[in-house]
């Protein structure tokens, strides 16, 4: 999952950025850090309103060292880190 677009012109597809912390809307309990992001659907010629209706946008998710898991947008919600 290395999607060049996580950190490139197409960023409007993306809501979280590599490094965003996250948890899941359903358990909050399970969070972790985004480590990368790809687009996965046809993008329409003028990439507008449409585009989430072609395609969605998944996440890769590190939880702990050396566990991953993959997360569709819907699912997450970013938290912010206390400092």
């Amino acid at each position: 999952m290395d999607d060049p677009r996580l950190d490139e012109s197409f960023s409007f597809l993306f809501s979280f950025k590599r490094g965003d912390a996250v948890k899941w809307k359903n358990n909050a309990s399970l969070n972790g850090e985004i480590t990368d992001g790809v687009f996965v659907g046809e993008l329409p010629a003028h990439a507008g309103d449409n585009v989430y209706r072609k395609g969605r946008t998944l996440y890769q998710i590190e939880l702990r060292e050396n566990e991953r898991i993959i997360a569709a947008e819907t699912e997450i919600q970013k938290v912010e880190r206390r400092k």
